[in-house]
């Protein structure tokens, strides 16, 4: 059950760093005049798919753990 509640929070972390990215991307690329400055947040993106990427671990770990518990029974 806790693996589920963390896995859903990484998601959550996850979906909010990816839409950061583009936002911050939106606000500093509106407030240029050069069409050619080009800044980079690569960083959010690159924490966004980790986050990603342990919230799935999370989730397939607590599927597993309680399907084998049910078949236990």
């Amino acid at each position: 059950m806790y693996r589920a509640v963390i896995g859903t929070i990484f998601c959550f972390i996850s979906a909010i760093l990816y839409s950061s990215y583009f936002l911050s991307a939106s606000i500093i690329g509106a407030g240029t005049l050069n069409p050619n400055y080009n800044v980079t947040f690569d960083s959010l993106k690159f924490f966004a798919v980790i986050a990603l990427i342990i919230g799935v671990a999370y989730l397939a770990v607590s599927e597993y753990e309680y399907l084998s518990s049910r078949r236990g029974r």
